[in-house]
């Protein structure tokens, strides 16, 4: 993501890093556009504090304090939903999410609150799993829940009321030595968005039965592959097109009443 910003003409003010986890993306933004004000948001408390103390930069004595340059852009954190952001209407020019929008369970109301704080001519940049994410454990007959097909998201874009959507994909393959690594590795990624998800534990039998149907899928290295489609995608909130003048049309009827 951060190479995609190479071929754009941005220079923000003022950004935000939506699901900022503890903080590397932001910071990694912060190297980029080191005059912009910046917000990380997590849904987590203490994700998001953990981040501002990982942030904080090194104390600093009071005569460096006054010396010019001394005073940096402010850097925020807050904890807050994706689709309820603490921010103002057209508040940032900049909106970066990295891979936060799977886990979103409407994500056209999400992607309408990400519109909605971008200012005129502000810039969207996000990535998400899509559709053949962990395909691996479906075929083993894991509950997995769907991820989003990337033209459906590009169709969501519009639909929120972004311009110039640009949509790409790539695979990553992660490949792992047993069935409990690659579960271990799964249980630490993240939630299930799924309304009808299964509220209690499974039982031991039905873990056992997956971890061989796994294991049944070894390559011949003995290790389990598990495919990640990371989708990719940036859009534009346009600047709304002036309304061309309008002159008021008389209708003469002429003739005799």
């Amino acid at each position: 993501m951060l190479a995609r910003l190479d071929v754009v003409r941005l220079v923000p003010e003022r950004f935000v890093d939506i699901g900022c986890g503890l903080g590397r993306g932001l910071l990694s933004l912060r190297q980029r556009y080191p005059q912009a004000e910046s917000l990380g948001v997590d849904l987590s408390p203490r994700i998001a504090a953990a981040a501002a103390g990982f942030a904080r930069p090194p104390g600093r004595g009071f005569l460096a304090r006054l010396l010019p340059g001394a005073r940096r852009p402010t850097t925020g954190w807050v904890a807050a939903d994706a689709a309820a952001l603490p921010l103002p209407d057209a508040g940032v020019a900049l909106a970066w999410s990295n891979l936060v929008l799977q886990w979103c369970a409407d994500p056209i109301a999400v992607l309408r609150e990400w519109h909605r704080v971008l200012r005129d001519e502000g810039l969207l940049m996000f990535s998400t799993f899509g559709v053949d994410t962990l395909r691996e454990l479906r075929i083993a007959g894991a509950p997995v829940m769907r991820f989003h097909d990337m033209h459906d998201v590009g169709d969501w874009l519009l639909a929120a009321g972004f311009a110039e959507p640009v949509m790409d994909m790539e695979w990553i393959d992660v490949s792992f030595p047993t069935p409990a690594a690659l579960l271990g590795d799964l249980r630490a990624l993240g939630g299930d968005a799924r309304a009808g998800r299964r509220r209690g534990l499974a039982g031991r039998d039905t873990h056992d039965g997956l971890r061989e149907r796994l294991r049944a899928q070894a390559g011949d290295d003995g290790r389990i592959s598990l495919r990640f489609e990371i989708v990719y995608g940036h859009a534009w909130r346009a600047r709304p097109k002036p309304r061309p003048a309008q002159a008021p049309i008389v209708f003469d009827r002429g003739g005799k009443s």
